[in-house]
């Protein structure tokens, strides 16, 4: 018999690096099914210009993932209606200095990306996933890429990470897999956001021929069409992998 699914009025839900791009796609689609939504990012003053329109359906909270104590701290420093969290979108990623050869790359530009694509993913879900063990429901939604399923030329220590937050994602499934906590690992291929200026330090002329160099790429909302379909799903689904690519991709 079908059930409901765990995505209910009310449920609160956590996105990382909620201010831009998919994270912020799938903030506002949560927001549409009246989550509560705690927006997480670095930066305040773009939280709040993104969010200020949402009252008090969304919790603003400014955090780096890559600080650990910060994270480990996140459930205290939330209001007490804000800590039960029934979702958790670990979204938040960077590849600055990417999309070159490894030896061409500055090696603190490549310990940047695995501090924040694969030790914040860690921090956040290690963070927040007991207390679902504890309530007995959530849902964890990691954000990886395609990346993850094979390598491409300048793209050795971003798709390092991905291939280690595709084995995370599969181990957490695994090691709750008896337990009422979902896990799904969501695969993107080439969506056009703001990643490619960042990688790129602020140079958009550059982030621009970037995506236009590609036959096709995605929007982020496909993105978060996609991951609303994975929290919709009745309790007995668990939507372990989703890969979603551009129509052509190869």
């Amino acid at each position: 018999m079908e059930t409901a699914s765990l995505l209910k009025p009310g449920a609160v839900a956590l996105v990382t690096g909620a201010s831009v791009g998919i994270g912020k796609a799938i903030a506002m689609r949560l927001l549409e099914q009246d989550a509560r939504l705690i927006a997480v990012a670095r930066n305040r003053e773009r939280l709040e210009a993104v969010f200020s329109d949402h009252g008090d359906s969304v919790h603003v909270l400014p955090l780096d993932v890559t600080d650990g104590p910060a994270v480990a701290g996140l459930i205290d420093n939330l209001p007490g209606s804000w800590r039960d969290i029934d979702v958790l979108i670990a979204n938040a990623a960077s590849d600055v200095g990417g999309r070159q050869p490894f030896c061409d790359g500055d090696g603190e530009d490549w310990a940047s990306t695995v501090e924040t694509n694969i030790n914040g993913v860690v921090r956040v879900c290690h963070t927040i996933l007991p207390g679902m063990l504890a309530r007995g429901r959530g849902h964890v939604v990691i954000v990886g890429s395609v990346d993850a399923l094979g390598t491409r030329p300048g793209a050795s220590i971003y798709a390092a990470t991905k291939h280690a937050v595709h084995a995370l994602a599969d181990g957490l499934r695994r090691d709750y897999v008896s337990d009422p906590v979902r896990i799904t690992e969501i695969l993107p291929g080439l969506v056009r956001t703001g990643f490619a200026e960042a990688r790129f330090r602020g140079d958009a002329e550059r982030a621009d021929a970037y995506y236009e160099s590609f036959p096709a790429y995605l929007d982020p909302d496909d993105i978060a069409r996609s991951t609303m379909f994975a929290l919709n799903q009745p309790d007995e689904v668990n939507v372990a992998q989703m890969v979603i690519v551009p129509t052509g991709y190869k």
